[in-house]
């Protein structure tokens, strides 16, 4: 046997260790909360250890301690619009790298561990977790409550809502949950509801109220809060909630425009036209109508919906599909207002984030 062999056969030195492997668990957290969460689907694949600690409290605890916190956007997302929903989130690939079978650095993600969850519910984000209330199940409605958390992604079951409601319009307000409206029946055009419940998160106590003096028959299905207030509207009315005043008064020229699936950035309103193939301002200040420039031609046209919810850094995300297409768009967009009050938009990104026929229900963002 030849010298040569022999050597090749010899055993080769073990690799020396990973030498974050060595750092006490304190010490691997504080760095693991300094990273971007984009790495995080790729840390979890070194080993066990570092597979825990990217869904442990610790290290989120750690990212909110060094004002690391990123805002995440998780997106209720049916077949068919009759089925129940299943969750996905929006990821970027680091440094530029591109998903498989795409040329696009973002995508919605299924969340497999999150099981399916009822449909046409009410979906708030509240700092890591999202409170998934009400909806239609089983062709029944539901009263059901449901927390997710997004750190794990995981969810648990919470006690119910006074009453099973669906396809209400829900907001948060100073950690106060109101559920408004919606449909107690399984005909929700015909026999809408009138009450309100509110639920506390620090007391987790419901309450359960009711308003006469809403329209009668009429379905709210849009809302946004600005200043403190809920900005409501009906298929013939918009109305501003006060909580404080417990009062609810018309907004005629909030309501010159069909606004649906809106956000709300610096007390602006903002809805995509999907008709008009705009992107539209409402300031409550001014109780005025804009369209927001800077951006015509960038964005896919004909479009039979849209969803936009505020994202980090006073920017919005616009989802879109395409009249004849069932791919589902998506574009980051910064707002700013300049000199002359006029509102100037930047299209940060835009391409196709899924595939297939889709329907997003709602978008929640979250901090993690």
């Amino acid at each position: 046997m030849s010298p040569q062999i022999i050597r090749a056969q010899k055993k080769q030195p073990p690799e020396p260790p990973c030498l974050i492997s060595l750092l006490p668990d304190e010490i691997v957290v504080d760095i693991v909360a300094r990273v971007p969460r984009c790495y995080y689907p790729t840390l979890s694949q070194v080993s066990r250890r570092f597979r825990s600690l990217v869904a442990s409290p610790e290290l989120y605890a750690r990212r909110s301690f060094f004002g690391c916190t990123e805002q995440c956007l998780y997106v209720a997302i049916s077949k068919d619009q009759t089925s129940d929903i299943h969750w996905f989130t929006l990821c970027r690939k680091p440094n530029g790298q591109q998903f498989s079978g795409t040329a696009s650095d973002h995508r919605l993600v299924h969340i497999p561990s999150l099981p399916p969850m009822p449909i046409q519910g009410s979906y708030v984000g509240i700092g890591s977790n999202i409170f998934v209330m009400g909806g239609f199940c089983n062709w029944k409605i539901t009263s059901s409550v449901s927390l997710i958390d997004c750190r794990t992604h995981r969810a648990q079951t919470l006690p119910d809502m006074p009453k099973a409601v669906a396809i209400s319009v829900t907001e948060l307000i100073d950690r106060k949950i109101y559920v408004i409206g919606g449909s107690d029946t399984l005909s929700p055009l015909k026999s809408p509801s009138r009450s309100m419940m509110v639920y506390d998160t620090d007391t987790e106590m419901w309450e359960l109220r009711t308003r006469p003096d809403w329209e009668a028959g009429k379905r709210w299905f849009s809302s946004v809060v600005i200043g403190g207030k809920i900005y409501m509207r009906t298929y013939y009315n918009s109305f501003v909630y006060d909580p404080i005043e417990d009062s609810c008064v018309r907004d005629e020229v909030l309501h010159s425009k069909e606004w649906w699936s809106s956000c709300v950035i610096d007390d602006v309103l903002y809805y995509y036209d999907v008709r008009g193939n705009c992107l539209r301002a409402y300031d409550p200040k001014q109780r005025s109508w804009g369209v927001v420039k800077g951006f015509e031609g960038l964005l896919p046209e004909a479009c039979k919906w849209s969803k936009t919810v505020s994202y980090t850094g006073g920017n919005l995300v616009l989802f879109l599909q395409k009249t004849e297409e069932t791919e589902i768009w998506c574009a980051e967009i910064a707002v700013e207002r300049r000199e002359g009050g006029e509102i100037w938009g930047k299209v940060e990104w835009c391409s196709v984030v899924l595939g297939g026929n889709f329907h997003i229900m709602d978008c929640v963002a979250v901090e993690l």
